[in-house]
């Protein structure tokens, strides 16, 4: 297997958060906008889906990082991502759908939204014009944005007064003057989003490459008409990508989890299959809009990963869990793929503490475990002997392990070039 050594280890991703203010100059909200450079003011987008995968998953977890857990996230999707079901993989406690309906939508998308609504989503009709076409999707709408930008004041009274009496929420953006603010708040306007207010403020964030391959399976087994839990967990340890970022997302506020992940397993536990579902279909579709490699540190934390699953599994090393092995050694070379400081990337996971001693302290278990596979890939048989006597491991098994362990993860390389 060649593992080039210029590879990238990691892409960047850029959006920008511009807050939504009610009557009060209270912060409501944020819309998330995509932005493919960190100096960009406005989007250039080839491919809308894409945009939009990429805010949903990468986006809302960085966005998280930044605001009150209390406030709304909009963001806006794709008819065809809505139909995927693609906003089911965000929490209806705190996600806005935006919608634009520059024709009349169809029966699937009308569908579609209702059973979104159903389950607690709130829905935005965005760029209202008053034009015919839309009044099926005013009918849902929780929130109603109008663009004021060129219209005179004539034109966007007009506008109000065609919502009549709709039960919704009025949200005018683009709103760049106090005079405006006022104008609007006597229509009854109850948002507001514009430059008056505050620019969008761009953010810039990096998310781990993986194989192509790897995603595929993983959208292959959540496809399956029977979904396999355990398939489903395996193809997700076999990408060190996708399972921080489903980690990372998880420790975002807006779950509100007070445990700490214990292992990918737990982690499926805690967010349920369908939730993981629909978050995997963004979240792989995002990755897979580009090229990618495999690096040589994604071979080693598949390797440091599984071995440490073999200990735990087959020599029943301190009766420790095999997917918290897993999880521990695979995590143990996030920085050298991030290229950030260690402290800088567990702080974003919300892992057990042993898990966390493990990487920073060489003296807990954990740790010693680390050290043990460091002195494996060093060839350091002095090292390897003292440790297993510490531990009170059997030398032939961690021989067995290391073998097992390299034999699984080059046939997983394998199948993956």
């Amino acid at each position: 297997m060649i593992l080039p050594d210029n590879e990238p280890l990691f892409d960047h991703f850029f959006i920008a958060r511009q807050p939504i203010f009610n009557n009060f100059g209270e912060i409501w909200g944020y819309e998330l906008l995509y932005r493919n450079g960190s100096d960009k003011q406005s989007a250039e987008i080839e491919n809308h889906d894409i945009a939009t995968l990429f805010v949903a998953t990468c986006g809302f977890a960085q966005s998280q990082e930044f605001c009150d857990p209390s406030k709304m996230i909009s963001i806006n999707f794709t008819e065809k991502l809505i139909l995927e079901g693609a906003p089911r993989g965000l929490p209806a406690s705190i996600v806005v759908v935006e919608v634009r309906a520059d024709e009349a939508p169809s029966g699937a998308l009308l569908d579609a939204l209702l059973a979104l609504k159903a389950d607690d989503y709130r829905i935005a009709l965005e760029a209202y014009t008053g034009q015919g076409h839309q009044d099926a999707l005013l009918d849902m709408a929780d929130i109603v944005k109008i663009d004021t930008m060129g219209k005179t004041v004539s034109e966007i009274e007009d506008l109000f007064l065609k919502l009549g009496s709709v039960d919704c929420m009025k949200l005018a953006e683009k709103v760049d003057c106090r005079e405006s603010v006022e104008q609007l708040r006597a229509l009854g306007c109850d948002l507001y989003q514009g430059f008056f207010f505050a620019k969008p403020v761009n953010m810039r964030g990096r998310t781990l490459k993986s194989t192509q391959i790897s995603k595929l399976r993983i959208l292959q087994e959540i496809e399956q008409p029977e979904l396999d839990v355990d398939a489903i967990k395996d193809c997700i340890k076999a990408d060190p990508s996708v399972t921080y970022r489903l980690m990372r997302f998880l420790n975002s506020s807006a779950f509100g989890f007070h445990v700490k992940i214990e292992s990918i397993s737990h982690a499926i536990r805690l967010i349920g299959i369908k939730h993981l579902k629909y978050w995997l279909r963004m979240a792989i579709m995002a990755d897979l809009s580009g090229p990618g490699k495999t690096p040589a540190l994604y071979f080693m934390g598949l390797n440091r990963g599984r071995f440490l699953e073999e200990l735990a599994q087959y020599a029943k090393a301190a009766s420790l869990d095999p997917d918290s092995m897993f999880l521990f050694g695979m995590l143990s070379l996030m920085e050298p793929m991030l290229d950030v400081p260690l402290e800088t990337v567990i702080g974003k996971l919300p892992l057990s503490d042993e898990i966390k001693s493990g990487l920073f302290e060489p003296a807990s278990l954990y740790g010693m475990y680390l050290q043990l596979i460091l002195a494996i890939e060093n060839a350091d048989t002095p090292t390897v002997e003292g440790l297993c006597r510490e531990i009170q491991i059997d030398r032939k098994w961690v021989a067995v392990a290391s073998s097992r362990a390299m034999a699984w993860t080059c046939q997983m390389s394998q199948a993956m070039q």
